[in-house]
């Protein structure tokens, strides 16, 4: 992966979703650990009432999340200013096909750099979804042991194995977020321009190479920005 990221792969709208989903999910965790075992003197009825409404900020970003993947002003590949539809980088692409093993590899410090490939590899995007169907379930389980939605979503509760059953659900769906956002954010690290940018808007590209909007941003996959060309120019006459 190139060292060079413009602020078109990650546009604001993309951002302001990524750090709003950041703070719901660390509210929600933390007012859901209280919930569960109360760990110093505090108000339950404030840690309730926070989880239940950053539960909905949680719900409410996601659903917008996905219509602006469809129907927003997009955001465009690595290295590249061209936007498209953002749900085109959620989908297949040819420029992952058979870069499954060798990203592995790189996570694991067993390959010096990533394969070429897509704006998202495999890993990245299988990840993405199976966040989205755990903030399906993990409201489902959640109404299900909220008092005003708790008769709604009974025949759910009973076939599941009850009420207790239903929390130790909600409760496992927690630590499955934990689990894989602690790796996406070591993950993340290891290509500090792109967390950069997501997190900050900070583009990493040449001066002299933005180019504008619109233009596609140079990209040099194995030569780190500022080291001397590959090739040097021809002498001139004379």
């Amino acid at each position: 992966m190139s060292d060079v990221v413009v602020r078109e792969e990650h546009p604001l709208p993309a951002m302001i979703m990524h750090w709003v989903h950041l703070v719901s999910m660390a509210v929600l965790i933390f007012t859901g650990f209280y919930i569960q075992n109360p760990f110093f003197a505090g108000s339950m009825g404030l840690m309730r009432d926070l989880h239940f409404l950053f539960m909905y900020v949680l719900i409410i970003t996601a659903v917008v999340r996905v219509y602006w993947a469809f129907f927003g002003a997009g955001s465009s590949s690595h290295g590249s200013r061209r936007r498209v539809r953002d749900y085109k980088h959620f989908g297949y692409e040819r420029e992952n096909r058979g870069t499954f093993w060798p990203t592995v590899q790189y996570y694991l410090f067993l390959r010096k750099r990533p394969p070429a490939g897509a704006k998202f590899n495999s890993l990245q995007k299988g990840t993405y979804m199976f966040w989205l169907l755990l903030i399906v379930l993990q409201a489902i389980t959640g109404f299900a042991i909220f008092t005003p939605t708790q008769n709604f979503f009974q025949p759910l509760t009973y076939a599941v194995g009850g009420m207790m059953a239903m929390r130790a659900y909600h409760y496992l769906i927690m630590w499955l977020f934990i689990v894989t956002v602690a790796l996406h954010i070591y993950l993340s690290l290891l290509h500090l321009p792109s967390a950069a940018l997501m997190f900050f808007g900070v583009e990493t590209v040449p001066p002299g190479e933005t180019g504008g909007p619109g233009t596609p941003a140079p990209t040099r996959p194995t030569q780190p920005i500022g080291s001397a060309p590959a090739t040097a120019p021809p002498p001139g006459p004379g």
